[in-house]
């Protein structure tokens, strides 16, 4: 057992019986101060994600949000004029440097802590402190992985559908309009009328409430059952490989689809909003990197990301021996130790078949830069789920004679002491307004610089 892992142990059992799920992975929690119960559990804890529908004035006091945790809440303008969401909480939390969407009608009720151990809580309460007239509530506290999982994934499609993040100036010229337009509860009496006597009260007929109109839930897309894979074709000898491709030192406009082959079946170069997303079937495959150290090889050039992609892969597969062989020639002529104490350059392989979760990319060149991230399930980054440090593309194409069709990407690649989460992403991105796109690339400076924030020691070469 490694150094460290025994304490490691004692530490999660601690945890886990303080959260009291020491013995069992649910537990339910019940009662009318039930913030009581939550606020305790979750206050020690950081990167809290969370979902509530309402959130009234006092909220920061039972949800203890630290700066970069992230809330989703129904926020709109009729939300806002009933009172059942308090712009004031909200305009708290983000002066504070917490991280609020707003999603038109959200009713969730959940918070996922996402340190170890990783636990949901998910029940009737909102954040609202119910004051004298105490709510009965009851709410479910899970560490089981697969719960935890779910839990997260639907909290990263509310995410997608909510919009970005909310500013103070989103948020104060709702401050007047809180509680403006709150329903009337007691309906003034009606004089009587003077010109015939007042008709006695029916009370043996029941009031038939009336039923609210369903809301219309957003269309699930349904991805129809694939048909059986036709017979493998026969594949012929190999064709010579390509020549390595142009090192990264030379300008990354001069040839932008030089390292490409024909066979990739793609153009030289591409619009900048095709799609170049990557998933169902990829892992990524390192290189030997416990070879002895050139001598005769130059330091790689490593610049500054110009052009950036999110890929998005799923652990799983074997790459073919000439994808190998391809791989070993681009290690001998790239590897490198570093210099001046910097960490060393080595170059890695990652594949994507087409037709499983996300489309392969199409437009993957040398000299752009790919920032790896790995789906816990087929085509969907969870918050948890691990990303890579950006590498930069020497050479890719496409095994059309595969059965699916894939591709190849060979990257540049160095170590890095950080160690971010698809979730540690969504928030660098949350805080300039934007959201994670697998489609096209981020070119604007502010966007790359907010990617690259994720991995401080990583430097690049001066422009």
């Amino acid at each position: 057992m490694p150094e460290g892992a025994p304490s490691k142990v004692k530490d999660m059992d601690a945890e886990l019986g303080r959260l009291g799920l020491a013995e069992r992975s649910v537990r339910l929690l019940t009662g009318r101060d039930i913030w009581g119960s939550i606020t305790p559990l979750l206050a020690p804890r950081r990167n809290l994600v969370a979902a509530f529908g309402h959130v009234g004035p006092g909220a920061a006091a039972l949800l203890p949000l630290e700066p970069g945790d992230t809330l989703i809440t129904d926020a709109s303008l009729d939300t806002v004029l009933s009172g059942a969401t308090s712009p004031h909480a909200l305009l708290h939390w983000v002066k504070a440097g917490v991280i609020v969407h707003s999603l038109r009608g959200l009713n969730a009720k959940l918070v996922i802590a996402e340190d170890d151990p990783s636990f949901v809580v998910v029940g009737s309460a909102d954040v609202t402190a119910a004051g004298p007239r105490q709510l009965f509530e009851a709410v479910t506290l899970s560490h089981e992985k697969h719960t935890v999982e779910e839990a997260q994934e639907a909290w990263l499609e509310w995410c997608d559908l909510a919009g970005p993040a909310l500013t103070a100036g989103d948020l104060e010229p709702l401050l007047e309009q809180y509680g403006a337009g709150k329903p009337v509860t007691a309906r003034p009496a009606t004089p009587a009328r003077t010109t015939a006597p007042a008709r006695p009260v029916v009370t043996s007929r029941p009031v038939t409430p009336v039923r609210p109109a369903a809301a219309t839930p957003p269309p699930s897309p349904v991805r129809p059952a694939p048909s059986a894979p036709p017979a493998s074709p026969v594949r012929p000898a190999a064709a010579t490989p390509p020549p390595s491709p142009a090192r990264p030192a030379q300008p990354a406009g001069s040839q932008p689809g030089g390292s490409t082959p024909a066979e990739a079946g793609t153009p030289a170069t591409e619009p900048e909003d095709v799609t170049v997303t990557a998933g169902a079937e990829p892992v990524a495959a390192a290189a030997e990197t416990e070879a002895a150290e050139p001598t005769d090889v130059p330091r790689p050039a490593w610049p500054r990301p110009a052009e950036l992609y999110l890929v998005s892969l799923v652990e799983g597969g074997e790459p073919s021996a000439e994808a190998e062989y391809r791989l070993e020639e681009l290690a001998r002529e790239y590897t490198h130790p570093g210099e001046n104490g910097e960490s060393p350059f080595r170059v890695e392989l990652f594949w994507a078949d087409d037709g499983q979760g996300q489309d392969p990319p199409r437009t993957l060149r040398a000299g752009v830069h790919v920032i790896r991230v790995y789906s816990q399930k087929q085509g969907r980054a969870l918050v948890g789920s691990r990303i890579e440090a950006p590498g930069l593309v020497l050479h890719a194409y496409a095994d059309e004679f595969a059965y699916p069709r894939r591709t190849y990407c060979y990257i540049l690649t160095r170590e890095s002491a950080a160690r971010p989460a698809f979730g540690d992403l969504r928030k660098g991105l949350a805080t300039i307004g934007e959201k994670p796109n697998f489609r096209n690339s981020f070119q604007v400076p502010r966007k790359i610089e907010a990617l690259l924030g994720l991995w401080p020691d990583l430097g690049y070469d001066p422009r």
